[in-house]
């Protein structure tokens, strides 16, 4: 079977043609653009970025530098969930500690309700679910400009 012989058997190419291909074309630019928004706009869990942490596992970072807060769970009154800050982090001298004592860090005895936080400059993104997304470009856009 020949191109003419498919041309003839399918028809040429007149309004019919046109009015399908600008319907499927028209559902397919709306459906792709609901679909991306959700990539490119996906909320992403940060916590404060702490320079002398940047090398450790997220879990030491988060456990070493962020103030935790207890919030109970919907489903489940009894549970409770710890919620890691996203604005804030320990005012601590990081540099005085080895890699050693980070892994090893205990939070009740190296922290407490007195000890001080400030404010965030700059943010570690999890990159568990997105890699990038609109919120983690546009900090990263304003923490260097």
């Amino acid at each position: 079977m020949s191109n003419s012989d498919v041309n003839t058997f399918i028809g040429d190419f007149g309004l019919y043609q046109l009015r399908i291909f600008l319907a499927v074309f028209v559902l397919g630019v709306y459906t792709v653009d609901s679909i991306h928004i959700i990539f490119i706009a996906g909320k992403m869990f940060h916590w404060c970025r702490v320079p002398e942490l940047v090398d450790l596992p997220a879990d030491v970072q988060k456990n070493v530098a962020i103030p935790t807060s207890v919030h109970s769970t919907v489903d489940h009154h009894d549970d409770s969930m710890i919620k890691y800050s996203s604005c804030e982090m320990f005012s601590l001298n990081y540099s005085v500690y080895n890699r050693t004592q980070f892994y090893s860090w205990n939070r009740t005895l190296m922290t407490s309700n007195n000890t001080p936080v400030v404010k965030c400059s700059q943010w570690t993104y999890d990159q568990s679910v997105f890699t990038d997304t609109i919120v983690s470009k546009v900090t990263k856009i304003q923490s260097n400009g």
